[in-house]
């Protein structure tokens, strides 16, 4: 160890790191079918392994960086294992960059203090362990910094300039707020006249982004290197009901997907037209600015809010919890206690006593990093792991204030032990080394009210809640109703809203065919909440579900008024009139129904087999013909309109229906019997013979298609 600590150190550091992927590898919240932004990342990176390879049509959904990491270790391993093993690998490296970074500032002390930190800051090691973006943001930020601090204080700094740009660049292609103050260093470079640095550098930065941008020139025609939902996020953190935090924007649905769907149906709804990516963005952007115009001191007064977020010590989770999955489930990550609380009046105390007397300036350059990296995620909003680049120059910095509370205690010892003659023969005086740094002094000393400051309660969700549900949610989906039970029995007492709770689990338990657990839980939500629409809507459904139609019909009447989901609630409510004989009523209710997309083929088929169901073969037609229209490669709904039209006695337009969608799938056996039965009302005889018997070769147990063989005529 004396002699080869830091290998050492790092493959301890490795190791802790690998102990957290064992404990978490199989967690059902984290695997690829997850939802949220893992299965977004995850399904690009197939699709680029199956050869589209630019993702084309339009802009990146997501920040495009992650998806060819993904894709390239996907390449070599599809485990989702094999991800997670690279992440902590360039997490320990991480590590390693953040020593080397301090130490080309602080020494070597403060480069050991650094390191321990950044070893035992959780949200690091719990990041890695993501399939999310990011996973890359610790190494990529180190790398960065690293090397820009070789440039900064090594001779023949010119590659060292390059490969720091390279990393910048890099790493806004991962996290876009990283441009600002890739800018800002190259400004003030700019300023200090350092102008073969300033070229090297952005060269750098120009490569890294090169590749992106002429991705977008020829696929969606625009220069941007950002994806596509920019706009979007700069308004949720920009507008009259913001609080700093992701919130929400009514009519999109939040997720990635829903995000990029919603956001063009809103736009173009509003503008009349249809719009590209880039104008969809625009657009957002304009809403934001717009608010920001009208409203300069609100929006003033937010900013200054959600800069304080940046600082403060609270965990402000973004769809994963760390408290969640270090505490819940009871990991290693537990005992990573360093975090924001610490690295934050720690980090900052040690940038501002850290500059060296001799290279001030270059100092400012490369610490410029953190103050304009916070402005740029504050022109946004607040979520912990956009916080993530930030802590790691922290890190850093929190070595240099380590070092030098160190060196104060020692010097004091040194003062006050009477067995060192040697230094007061040599006219060693702790006065005069106290007055030399009494600034520094001074500094520490207001660690103690900053570290007051930070760690001040904002009263944020620290997602905790939020992912127990969703474990109740994965329980109910893997049909272990009792473990499901515990979590919600867990979730309840610190949820912020019970009721919503208890609505979700209900939700997945009428997906299971489960509606007396439903109906359950939604009677406890109506009791905490009685004006929930949507709760009346999921309560309805379960009774009809249970077959208790005649109680289901208020609760959806009262949410088909209140609008809720009109098409669901219309239909469920068409169910429950017919299961208690008011086959009027619900024909009457379901001739308004209509799916909330127009291109939903299932939808519309859904609505044409209830129609069926209440022997309006009309009606089914055409919902039918709608769906066919939704669909035309799809074999069911042209099958099912043949039914409609044979019902109606239209045998020629039912064969022609049949026809076509058994040359979409012929190898259905319920199908061939159809067309038989239909050339059988014709009087094709042989023809309807012929597809009864391929009927019956598919499926030699269908009863019906020898039943009906045997009915026909011997010639």
């Amino acid at each position: 160890m004396r002699r080869h600590p830091l290998p050492l150190f790092l493959a301890a550091v490795l190791i802790v790191k690998l102990i957290v992927v064992l404990q978490l590898r199989d967690h059902p919240l984290l695997q690829a079918d997850a939802g949220l932004d893992t299965t977004i990342y995850t399904n690009l990176a197939s699709r680029v392994l199956a050869g589209n390879r630019s993702l084309a049509p339009g802009l990146y959904v997501v920040s495009p960086l992650y998806i060819y990491v993904l894709a390239a270790i996907f390449s070599f391993s599809g485990a989702l294992l094999a991800v997670r093993l690279v992440q902590v690998a360039l997490g320990t490296a991480a590590v390693w960059l953040i020593f080397a970074g301090a130490r080309a500032w602080y020494g070597e002390r403060a480069a050991w203090i650094a390191a321990v930190l950044a070893a035992l800051t959780g949200l690091f090691t719990f990041h890695e362990v993501l399939i999310l973006q990011a996973a890359l943001d610790p190494f990529l930020t180190a790398a960065a910094l690293a090397t820009l601090a070789f440039a900064l204080t090594r001779p023949r700094p010119l590659l060292w300039f390059a490969l720091s740009g390279l990393a910048l660049g890099t790493q806004t292609l991962n996290r876009p707020n990283v441009l600002l103050p890739c800018v800002a260093i190259l400004a003030l470079l700019a300023v200090a006249q350092r102008w073969r640095a300033l070229t090297m550098m952005a060269a750098g930065v120009v490569l890294a982004l090169s590749p992106v941008i002429v991705r977008n020139i020829v696929v969606a025609g625009d220069w941007s290197p950002a994806s596509s939902h920019g706009g979007l996020n700069f308004y949720i953190g920009n507008n009259a009901e913001a609080d700093g935090t992701y919130r929400p924007v009514p009519g999109i649905t939040p997720n990635m997907a829903g995000q990029q769907q919603d956001a063009r149906r809103i736009a173009e709804e509003s503008v009349g037209r249809a719009l590209s990516d880039a104008d969809v963005s625009a657009y957002f952007y304009g809403l934001g600015w717009t608010w920001i115009r009208l409203h300069p001191g609100q929006a003033l007064a937010l900013f200054a809010r959600k800069l304080g977020y940046v600082f403060n010590g609270a965990f402000i989770t973004l769809n994963n919890s760390f408290s969640f999955y270090a505490y819940d489930e009871r990991t290693l990550l537990a005992l990573l206690f360093v975090g924001p609380w610490l690295l934050i009046p720690l980090g900052l105390v040690g940038l501002i006593i850290g500059a060296p007397a001799e290279r001030r300036y270059e100092y400012v350059v490369w610490a410029s990093f953190v103050p304009v990296y916070a402005i740029a995620v504050a022109i946004f909003f607040m979520a912990e792991r956009y916080r993530l680049p930030m802590l790691v120059p922290l890190c850093m910095g929190a070595g240099k204030a380590g070092e030098a509370i160190w060196q104060i205690f020692r010097r004091k010892a040194d003062a006050t032990d009477t067995r060192q003659p040697q230094k007061r023969s040599r006219g060693f005086s702790f006065q005069a080394e106290a007055t030399r740094i009494q600034p520094e002094v001074y500094a520490l000393v207001a660690i103690v009210p900053l570290a007051v400051l930070v760690n001040w309660p904002v009263h944020v969700d620290n997602g905790r809640a939020e992912e127990r549900t969703r474990m109740a949610e994965a329980m109910v989906a893997r049909d272990r109703y009792d473990a499901a039970e515990a979590w919600v029995a867990t979730a309840e007492p610190g949820h912020p809203s019970p009721a919503v709770l208890h609505f979700r689990v209900a939700r997945g338990y009428i997906m299971r065919r489960q509606p007396q657990r439903a109906i359950d839980h939604l009677e406890r939500a109506l009791t905490l909440d009685p004006n929930r629409p949507e709760v009346d809507y999921a309560y309805g459904q379960a009774l009809v579900d249970a077959g208790r139609s005649a109680e289901a019909i208020p609760h959806l009447r009262n949410a088909l008024k209140a609008g809720v989901r009109v098409d669901l609630a219309g239909y469920d409510l068409a169910r429950a009139l017919a299961a208690t004989g008011n086959r009027a009523g619900a024909l009457q209710i379901l001739q308004t129904v209509k799916p909330e997309r127009p291109r939903d083929a299932e939808s519309w088929d859904a609505l044409g087999q209830l129609a069926l169901q209440l022997e309006s073969p009309s009606l089914a037609a055409a919902f039918f013909n709608q769906a066919i229209m939704a669909a035309p490669d799809l074999a069911k709904p042209l099958v099912d309109m043949g039914l409609a039209l044979a019902m109606m006695g239209r045998y020629p337009e039912a064969i022609s229906n049949f026809e076509r969608g058994l040359l979409i799938d012929p190898t259905d056996a319920a199908v061939q019997l159809n067309l038989a039965v239909a050339y059988a009302e014709t009087g094709r005889i042989a023809d309807a013979r012929a597809h009864a018997q391929e009927a019956l070769r598919l499926k030699p147990d269908y009863v019906k298609a020898r039943q009906f063989l045997g009915a026909l005529p011997k010639k």
